[in-house]
């Protein structure tokens, strides 16, 4: 993944959650795929797994405060 990507996705993540919420969720999920690997050195294959799991933890929490 591109650190560009990568920091877009943490500005979003973090502004929807808070700082410490939105980075716990962005290392959890980069953890679950690859632990031991550099986010920069991910396989195209990784790098969507990531991605959909930051994407389905996003919308979770999106719609969990919008029923609050």
């Amino acid at each position: 993944m591109k650190i560009k990507d990568w920091i877009k996705i943490e500005e979003a993540m973090t502004k929807l959650m808070g700082w410490d919420a939105g980075i716990e969720a962005m290392c959890d999920s980069h953890r679950e795929v690859a632990p031991k690997k550099p986010i920069y050195e991910l396989s195209d294959r990784e790098d969507k797994k990531v991605k959909y799991r930051l994407r389905k933890r996003y919308l979770k929490y999106k719609e969990d405060i919008n029923d609050s």
